[in-house]
């Protein structure tokens, strides 16, 4: 044929051209006509006969490939000959005839269809061979001939080789250099593209042999060659930015189609594979190029403003169509896409919105997803979640430096506050009910209240941060009133916090003051506790097992922040006045609406103000406008704690058990303190003093029985210290002077209030029960005793207290008391006892080497106890009637006439043996002998009798022993004499008294 080599011509002219093609096209047209005309006696001559007719028509098309003289005339032979086919196709013999009919017309069509790609593509030989593919495999659907479907398959094989191996290598070349349009390459791949599709999604859906083996998996091998020659069309018809779209656009379409038309399952899946790949391909060019890294940030680039929201709508659309039905993978498929949407928005805002207005633009895209999402697609809540917490990132990396403001207040503050609405905004429109959803609001809500918590950090001077907390902890406080959303509870309760910290670790350092001097920290330290106090009642919910304990906890630190407030701003010596006032207050409070917190915390500020009076205050030494501060801020404590025993509020039990009265006994103490530090000492007992019979006469009157204690307790006090004061003061003898008139009073408090305790008294039965009035009576007693023995310290005390003894005597018999008997008979004891110890044998009288002590003085002490007897007789009387005593004091009340004569006798004995002669000592014993037997008998007390024939025969026992020997003849008569003078008396006396003495005895 003069074939110039085994390349072909390609372009060039070789002798004979003209007589070569216009042989090939008489064969050609040779054949068809037999094709045409011929009639075939079996199925298989014309299955035979159609086969030979399609090789007729494709050798033609390739030989004329092959001897290509001139390429451009390609396009008009493909029309004509696919013209001619068609038209015999048409033709009445033909149309006698099925499979000439279907071949010729295919045939025909395919040719004139694929002239245009083939002009543009460079006279690809590919498509020659693709036309014969489709045209075997339409054919060999059609009219069911496996051979010629399987063969068009396999030719649709060899055109995918030829586009891997040969077009798109030219077309990675091409790109290597330029992202210029590669039309010819784009055609060819856009071609393939089409028909490999169409056969994949049209001709194999319509013919159920396609889904047999080998051709199902024939024709998804198709369907995979048409995805690579989609993505390369793309790449080689789109440059640059518009590249990604392309491969986007495609995904898009894939997805669309896989989800409109009702292909089997297994050719669906592979679709899925195709477009998911592509779709990762167009991600990884929008990343490397449309992202356009490489220009700085904030910089407007107007492809990228054009071309990622374009991506991102692709990407949320094939969302749409990418799940197949609502199993998890589809789930998690179609979410990829969804996410990649979102990525390229958010890349957008990241790299085109200016860094002031991201935050903003990031939660309006949050929450535009959330509202699609709540709407149908639950994946892009997700998303939302995400931009939400990119949003907060970017709000508060805002200009770190804070370098821009306005009016000193950062801008980056008023940057944050979109993000805040829109969180709380979506935490609104989040659908309660499931657990992920609950716990998604919640999240929503506490990113929002942290973030405005932020805000107010940084928008807000620092001296105010608190108080601005404080205030949004109110805000969310009342919010939950309104929505009864609990979260906004605990937020508000964790805003408190955070403010409680701040005022601590911040406010109270502040020095500033404001208007008229007044402290910032005054101001802004209370109004943080007034917010923690509302707070306590209206940031809990109702009910919940928290709200006790909530409540309680802000209301102590509201409590205790004031408290430490008055302690930085008060001067130190008023601080325990104010908390004592402060107690009352919160103890009213607590009184009236009944807030168990406020009265624990009234005792808890009260107890830190008495230890703050004891350990500071009464060492205070300041004074205020010449008044001692000491003074005045203990009495203002003192009498908080009076109001507190009876307005602090307490459970029934408690009260009856009188603990209320815990705040008097404290009163009380810091009284009587007050008296120690503010007295002088010598006054201290007469206050203390004056101060019980305060208390006595108040707790009798409104029948307070705790009082009344702490007033005997006063009175002990008192008692005690004017041992170590008043009884000392002054100067010994003196009639009137210091120790006299405070000690005088006291005893007469004592005996006063003694004499109150009246048993017939109804309010003081436990009193009387407790022996108060035996101690009063007692302290009284005991008062005036020691006064004596200071005042007459010398021979004369053991004379006063005589005294003392017949008062008490005389008192004991006219007010009916035996206590004073009691008294009486002790002191007696106590007069003989000095008597002796002092009087006759003290250490005075050693000094001057005289033994036997003034009779003058022992004397006197001698008559008056002696004097005493007609009160114990009468005493004894009365006792004996009564029979009140009990135990051993039962024996000397029902006899006291004993006591009032022995003591008397015994230190008359021992008096007369000190102060007498030695020749005079049993005279004189004699002498008193006989008194004594003649007051036994005036008295008819056999005791006496006895006491003086005993003393009378010690006389005689004495005279024979010793007198008869040792005296001087003048003073043994005189002995004798006496003696027997005596004796002979004593029993004329018995002679006379015989009878009267025998019925006595």
């Amino acid at each position: 044929m003069g074939l110039d080599g085994p390349t072909g011509a390609q372009g060039q002219a070789f002798p004979d051209y003209r007589a070569s093609t216009a042989l090939l096209l008489f064969y050609w047209l040779t054949f068809r006509i037999s094709y045409v005309v011929r009639k075939v006696r079996s199925s298989s001559d014309e299955h035979i006969s159609t086969a030979a007719a399609l090789l007729n028509t494709l050798l033609l098309l390739g030989t004329m490939k092959f001897q290509s003289v001139q390429p451009k005339l390609a396009f008009y032979a493909l029309l004509i000959i696919g013209a001619i086919e068609f038209g015999f196709g048409q033709l009445p013999i033909t149309r006698r005839r099925r499979e000439p009919l279907v071949v010729l017309s295919v045939l025909g069509a395919a040719l004139m269809i694929t002239a245009v790609p083939f002009r543009y593509s460079g006279n690809n030989v590919a498509i020659l061979w693709l036309t014969g593919a489709e045209a075997l495999l339409i054919a060999g659907a059609i009219v069911g001939e496996v051979v010629f479907r399987r063969l068009g398959l396999l030719a649709g094989l060899l055109v995918g080789a030829h586009l891997v191996g040969i077009d798109f290598r030219q077309l990675m070349g091409a790109r290597q250099t330029s992202e210029d349009l590669v039309l010819t390459a784009g055609m060819m791949f856009a071609l393939c593209t089409v028909v490999f599709y169409l056969n994949t999604l049209f001709i194999a859906q319509h013919w159920r042999f396609f889904g047999n083996w080998p051709d199902a998996h024939l024709i998804c091998v198709h369907s995979y060659v048409g995805g690579f020659a989609a993505a390369s069309a793309a790449w080689a018809l789109c440059s640059n930015d518009w590249t990604a779209v392309a491969f986007a656009g495609i995904t898009l379409i894939l997805a669309w189609f896989g989800q409109a038309l009702k292909s089997s399952q297994f050719r669906q899946r592979h679709l899925q594979v195709q477009y998911g790949l592509i779709g990762a391909l167009a991600v990884y060019r929008t990343i490397v190029v449309n992202l356009h890294n490489e220009i700085s940030q904030y910089t407007h680039v107007r492809m990228r403003l054009i071309t990622l929201p374009i991506l991102a709508a692709m990407f949320y659309f094939t969302a749409k169509w990418a799940a197949l039905n609502e199993s998890n993978d589809q789930r998690t498929f179609r979410g990829l896409f969804a996410f990649a949407g979102t990525a390229l928005v958010t890349a957008l805002i990241y790299f085109e919105v200016p860094e002031f207005w991201q935050p903003l633009a990031a939660i309006a895209f949050a929450v535009i997803l959330m509202e699609i999402g709540r709407l149908r697609y639950r994946a892009l809540a997700w998303h939302a979640h995400v931009l939400s917490l990119l949003a907060v990132l970017a709000a508060v990396t805002t200009d770190p430096s804070s370098i821009q403001r306005w009016h000193a207040v950062p801008v980056h503050a008023f940057v944050a506050l979109p993000v805040v609405a829109g969180a709380y905004w979506i935490s609104k429109r989040s659908t309660t009910g499931a657990g992920g959803v609950a716990l998604g609001r919640a999240v929503y809500s506490w990113a929002g209240t942290g973030l405005m918590a932020w805000v107010l950090y940084e928008a807000v001077s620092a001296p105010w941060i608190a108080v601005a907390w404080i205030g949004f902890a109110i805000a969310l406080a009342l919010v939950v009133r309104w929505i009864s959303y609990s979260q906004l509870g605990w937020q508000a309760n964790v805003i408190a916090a955070c403010a409680l910290v701040r005022t601590c670790t911040f406010n109270y350092g502040l020095q500033q003051t404001t208007w008229q001097g007044i402290s910032l920290r005054l101001i802004t330290v209370s109004v943080v506790a007034a917010g923690l106090y509302f707070l306590s009642r209206a940031a809990t919910v109702r009910g919940s097992e928290s709200a006790r304990a909530i409540t309680s906890l802000q209301n102590f630190s509201a409590t205790a922040l004031l408290a430490l407030l008055a302690w930085y701003e008060v001067p130190g010596g008023w601080v325990a006045a104010v908390w004592a006032i402060f107690s009352l207050v919160l103890a009213i409070v607590d009184r009236r609406f009944e807030l168990q917190d406020l009265g624990w915390q009234a005792h808890a500020l009260a107890a830190i103000t008495m230890l703050r009076s004891v350990t500071v205050n009464l060492h205070v030494t300041d004074t205020w406008h010449g008044f001692s501060v000491r003074l005045l801020s203990l009495a203002i404590v003192t009498v908080v704690f009076y109001t507190l025993s009876r307005l602090i509020r307490m459970p029934d039990v408690w009260r009856a058990r009188e603990f209320h009265h815990v705040y008097s006994w404290a009163a009380s103490a810091l009284v009587s303190l007050l008296m120690w530090y503010e007295l002088k000492p010598l006054t201290v007992a007469v206050g203390w003093a004056v101060f019980g019979l305060v208390l006595f006469e108040y707790g009798l009157l409104r029948n307070v029985r705790p009082f009344r204690l702490q007033s005997y307790v006063a009175l002990s006090a008192a008692f005690g210290r004017i041992f170590s004061a008043n009884l000392t003061a002054g100067i010994a003898g003196d009639l009137w002077g210091p120790r006299v008139y405070t000690v005088l009073p006291i005893a007469l408090i004592f005996f006063f209030v003694y004499s109150q305790l009246e048993p017939g008294h109804k309010n003081v039965q436990d009193d009387l029960r407790l022996r108060f009035d035996v101690l009063l009576a007692y302290l009284g007693t005991g008062s005036v005793v020691a006064l004596l023995y200071f005042q007459f310290a010398n021979d004369w005390l053991v004379t006063a207290w005589a005294v003392v003894v017949l008062v008490l005597f005389a008192l004991a018999l006219g007010l009916g008391r035996s206590i004073f008997l009691h008294q009486a008979l002790l002191l007696t004891v106590g007069v003989c006892t000095r008597g002796i110890m002092h009087n006759l044998f003290g250490a005075s009288y050693f000094n001057d080497g005289n033994w036997t002590g003034r009779f003058l003085v022992l004397g006197s002490a001698i008559v008056i106890l002696l004097a005493c007897l007609p009160f114990a007789f009468r005493l004894r009387e009365q006792s004996s009637a009564s029979g009140r005593s009990k135990g051993w004091m039962k024996g000397a009340v029902l006899h006291p006439e004993q006591f009032m004569f022995f003591a008397p006798v015994l230190l008359l004995t021992l008096m007369l043996a000190l102060k007498m002669r030695a020749g005079m000592v049993t005279v004189s014993w004699g002498l008193e002998g006989v008194l004594i037997v003649l007051l036994a008998l005036a008295v008819n007390e056999r005791s006496f009798r006895l006491t003086g024939l005993a003393l009378l025969l010690l006389c005689v026992g004495k005279v024979l022993a010793m007198d008869a020997w040792g005296l001087a003849p003048r003073d043994r008569y005189l002995t004798l004499i006496i003696l027997g003078a005596a004796l002979l008396l004593v029993s004329f006396l018995y002679s006379k008294y015989r009878d009267a003495i025998r019925q006595f005895l």
